[in-house]
């Protein structure tokens, strides 16, 4: 649906004489009015295993309008910005460090908050002053991360898209 709004443009092709319709995919529209303010926006957790469909569906109670998702949140890449269902996950760590490997050390880190990246201390480790992070423990709380998202107050969507569609139109 996002890209069906924006502008046709007419190209010539490298063939003389004859040209394609294309879609204006570079048009960019500022959401910074919606995105930025805290009024417009509700903060949620991605359920495991939910596509940025099926959120907007339960939101907006249309898939079709996963692109507004997709634009509060600054998404350019659905397949590396969105979270993976947990068993996806453990797939993807598997094939990235290997099946035994997942539960090796990635890194260590403070547990006094914030939790910053140190080096390995046996002296700290055993104090109980850093810890260590494995593999699938580290792709997890990034997974996790991305389940932190906004979405747009559903009472706003309307608005949103009208101007979405009249502003990318013109």
């Amino acid at each position: 649906m996002l890209f069906s709004m924006h502008p046709k443009l007419q190209v010539t092709t490298i063939t003389p004489g004859s040209s394609t319709i294309v879609t204006d995919i570079f048009r960019r529209i500022s959401v910074n009015r919606f995105s930025k303010n805290l009024v417009f926006l509700q903060s949620i957790t991605v359920p495991d295993g939910f596509s940025v469909e099926q959120v907007a569906d339960k939101y907006y109670k249309r898939p079709d309008y996963h692109w507004v998702i997709i634009m509060i949140n600054d998404i350019v890449d659905v397949r590396k910005e969105w979270p993976l269902s947990n068993s996806d996950l453990v797939a993807y760590a598997k094939k990235k460090y290997g099946e035994t490997k997942i539960y090796e050390t990635h890194h260590y880190r403070t547990t006094a908050e914030p939790k910053l990246v140190v080096d390995f201390d046996s002296g700290d480790l055993a104090d109980g002053t850093i810890e260590e992070v494995t593999n699938i423990q580290y792709e997890e709380e990034l997974n996790d991360s991305k389940r932190e998202i906004k979405i747009l107050d559903p009472k706003f969507l309307s608005e949103f898209v009208t101007n979405y569609m009249t502003l990318i139109g013109g």
